[in-house]
């Protein structure tokens, strides 16, 4: 898990906590002063794991390396040859994070990726790169080219009427920003642009939300009014995100990892996606979309982090987020706050009664500390983990930089007993912070990016990928339920959150924490819930499965007559007039070998080899109707993958009905306007477009833009590429009046 440190401190710290006396462990239990309990690490941090923390950051080095900028280059090169643009301009981007300002090497990767830009019509980005590559002092011998290339650029963008220049979208405006000046009107005018009126306790939240505290759910959020579906309930930015990094090692004699992750798709600053990314000036690994952003992340928390980078990948991704929390509220407000609730157990009800009663919540540092840490509920030893990991990180700190920073007050003869006293306060407050992220961390998804140019690729993925932790002070306000009347999306940094059905007046609104009931067994989502966020959950659905349930088995079929199997370990058919038996084992064995030829024909798939695909896929449909129930989610998947073999063969009718077969079954499981089926229409409408069935994608795209925009809003990408291919087919010669799809904010 990339939240935790890498295993090899996380096994030290196992191995220091097996030794410590009692006393020493009493120093960790629930009753315990989280100061305390990093002092108590503080001392324990002893030359052994110093050096051992030395080693490991040896094999992430994030400094700038020449050689893998030419490496990088080269492969670029490689990918620009066979027509693969995006991932050459990937390739070049990485080559461009290890290249050294100002010299040779650098500018020919602007001017390469400048190549690769050009040829996917990104006129704009072109320009930009043809001119940083003669900031950094492109060869004279060389300049032809990108004169050239700068030449057609303006001729393109001319011809377009300067359509192509990208202009930022409003969506990625920082509404919650303490630098933006008046902050609250901008909040304001923003909400009312999405049709929602601003709460005046909440100023992320509707009007239709009221919070509300009890002893039993804590603050929670209520329908002050009923909600329609669609409903857009909360916009809030996070108040504090970190990308999750790849901790490959690099460096030494290790081969550079080529791989693209979403490290090299997204802004580290703003999460937006983009292919024309700067490097920090003095490290590899940050990378920015814009020079703005680079300059905001260096002002607000990277000129500390950088010198820090491969300490940061070493101790994980809650580590990280926890020191960026302390470095964008600044040491004072820390101090402050800390200072306020420094025992967590008087802080707990009195605060969170207070801001649930008649003080303005938003996404700012005094709100973001009042969600809960449990710090009486988790392990002792996770305690002493995270402590003794918070130690490490405040030991390699330079306290210098961080009392310069703009919150603290200007350096003056601070005493020896003051820097120690301001560093206690640090060190804990990161220890605090990643006690609490461990149940209000909340993981910022987005689809799976092709890069690859594969045939495979013409149809859109709808797998979903972590890209980065964050906390929302706000979202964090709602309750987990099993059976969630919210879902929530995310454009960049910002956290949208929808009613994904009626929310009747006085109902709780309610989000999944990850364990949903259409996902996940009653018993392995309750321990779940208890491991990770310290309570059982009684929501509606998990109420429903408790108590005795047939022990049936809705995923296995009888071979004989295809009737449901039920039993325990052995499964009797649900037909009474057939006898067969099974042992529930032996059918196990049997899909997990399924799963694994379905797995290899995906990898056939991605590889452009078709043809072996679908007869690979072919034969395991025909083994799955004999023994599984024929809304089993693999069948659906194999029909799903039927259609991407079919599709990049060229065969677009079969492969629409393929996945139409594999839209019932997710339909079946999940609901008609369930987000599966949305992603499965989009992949559907794509098929149709290409396959030039024009009817058909057009009552498709209509459909599929109405669940899209339930759950993620008329802004959404695939919202607009839907909206795109209408327009394209509207377009057509014979097609007369307008499909328009169904209104909704």
């Amino acid at each position: 898990m990339m939240e935790l440190p890498l295993l090899e401190w996380q096994d030290c710290a196992h191995k220091k906590w097996s030794q410590l006396p009692q006393c020493e462990k009493a120093k960790f239990s629930a009753t315990s002063n989280l100061m305390d309990s990093f002092m108590a690490c503080s001392s324990q941090l002893q030359q052994e794991e110093e050096e051992l923390l030395e080693k490991l950051c040896c094999d992430l080095s994030v400094g700038k390396e020449p050689r893998a900028a030419l490496f990088y280059k080269e492969e670029g090169n490689k990918r620009f040859g066979r027509k693969q643009y995006t991932a050459a301009a990937v390739l070049y981007s990485k080559a461009i994070s290890h290249g050294i300002p100002g010299t040779e090497e650098i500018a020919v990767c602007f001017a390469n990726r400048s190549a690769v830009l050009f040829y996917l019509g990104h006129y704009a980005e072109c320009l930009e790169d043809i001119d940083r590559a003669q900031e950094h002092g492109y060869p004279e011998r060389l300049k032809s080219k990108i004169l050239q290339r700068q030449a057609e650029c303006l001729q393109k963008l001319k011809q377009s009427g300067f359509s192509s220049i990208h202009l930022p979208s409003t969506e990625s405006i920082n509404l919650t920003d303490p630098t933006r000046e008046p902050a609250a009107d901008a909040l304001c005018d923003r909400l009312q642009e999405l049709k929602v009126d601003r709460n005046p306790k909440l100023p992320n939240a509707s009007s239709s939300l009221t919070m509300l505290f009890s002893d039993s759910k804590g603050r929670h959020l209520v329908a002050s009014q009923d909600i329609a579906q669609g409903d857009l309930l909360i916009r809030e930015e996070a108040y504090v995100s970190v990308i999750i990094p790849d901790r490959k090692p690099i460096g030494g004699k290790s081969t550079w990892d080529i791989s693209i992750t979403n490290c090299d798709l997204y802004c580290h600053h703003c999460l937006q996606s983009g292919l024309t990314f700067l490097p920090c000036h003095k490290c590899s690994f940050a990378r920015y979309c814009s020079p703005n952003c680079r300059d905001v992340a260096w002002e607000r928390y990277h000129y500390v982090e950088c010198s820090l980078g491969s300490i940061l990948l070493a101790l994980g991704v809650f580590c990280h987020t926890s020191l960026r929390t302390v470095l964008l509220a600044g040491l004072e407000q820390v101090s402050e706050v800390f200072h306020q609730a420094l025992d967590v157990k008087t802080k707990s009800q009195d605060i969170v009664r207070g801001t649930a009663s008649n003080e303005l919540y938003c996404s700012d540092y005094k709100s973001l500390f009042t969600l809960q840490a449990h710090p009486d509920l988790q392990n002792e030893e996770q305690k002493f983990l995270c402590g003794l990991t918070s130690a490490a990180l405040c030991k390699k700190l330079c306290f210098d930089i961080l009392i310069a920073s703009k919150e603290a007050s200007s350096p003056n003869a601070e005493t020896t007993e003051k820097e120690k006293s301001d560093m206690h306060i640090i060190g804990s407050a990161i220890l605090f912070h990643m006690l609490q992220l461990h149940c209000n961390a909340q993981a910022v998804t987005v689809l799976q990016q092709e890069y690859d140019e594969s045939a495979a690729s013409l149809v859109q993925s709808n797998k979903f990928s972590r890209l980065a932790t964050a906390v929302f002070p706000v979202l964090s306000l709602l309750n987990h339920s099993c059976e969630p009347n919210t879902s929530v999306s995310f454009q960049g940094r910002c956290a949208m959150v929808r009613a994904c059905r009626t929310i009747g007046r006085g109902e709780e609104v309610v989000h999944c924490y990850g364990p949903h009931k259409l996902r996940m067994g009653f018993e392995e989502r309750q321990k779940l819930l208890r491991d990770q966020y310290f309570f059982v959950c009684q929501c509606k659905g998990c109420t429903e499965e408790q108590g005795p349930t047939l022990k049936a088995s809705c995923e296995f079929c009888c071979e004989k007559c295809l009737a449901a199997l039920e039993g325990d370990d052995v499964l009797h058919c649900f037909n009474v007039s057939c006898s067969h038996t099974v042992r529930r084992q032996q059918l196990v064995l049997r899909l997990q070998n399924l799963q694994q030829t379905v797995q290899k024909a995906r990898e056939h798939i991605q590889d452009d080899h078709a043809d072996v695909a679908v007869g690979l896929l072919t034969s395991c449909l025909s083994e799955a109707v004999e023994f599984l129930s024929k809304n089993h989610m693999l069948i659906g998947e194999i029909f799903d993958l039927l259609a991407q073999g079919e599709a990049v063969r060229g065969d677009w009718a079969t492969a629409a009905r393929h996945l139409k077969k594999s839209i019932q079954i997710v339909t079946q499981r999940y609901g008609a306007s369930s987000l599966e089926v949305g992603h499965e229409l989009f992949k559907l409408a794509q098929i149709l477009f290409n396959g030039c069935n024009v009817a058909d994608a057009m009552s498709t795209i209509v459909k599929a833009q109405h669940i899209l925009c339930l759950h993620y809003g008329p802004d959404d990408r695939l919202v607009q590429e839907l909206h795109e291919m209408k327009t394209c087919l509207l377009e057509l010669p014979g097609m007369t009046g307008s499909l328009e799809s169904p209104s909704h904010s």
